[in-house]
């Protein structure tokens, strides 16, 4: 859900997501220190890739490529 959509800030954007699907264990990935703040507005963990736009030192996982962050979750 894009801002454009409804103008609400993205951690109200990720919420929204999370309780229309339900999740239980919601991790969002990004590929800036903004998506890494909105984050921590919610107290949900943040996936860092590297082959994005942005930069961060403060992650709790970091993908290096694509088929990383893919195979990461399907080893679960």
């Amino acid at each position: 859900m894009s801002h454009g959509m409804n103008y609400k800030p993205k951690h109200e954007n990720i919420k929204y997501l999370i309780d229309k699907h339900h999740l239980e264990l919601p991790i969002y990935i990004g590929d800036t220190d903004s998506d890494k703040k909105q984050c921590d507005l919610l107290e949900i963990p943040f996936g860092f890739v590297t082959y994005g736009f942005g930069d961060t030192d403060n992650y709790k996982l970091r993908f290096d490529s694509f088929d990383q962050l893919t195979n990461y979750f399907y080893e679960l």
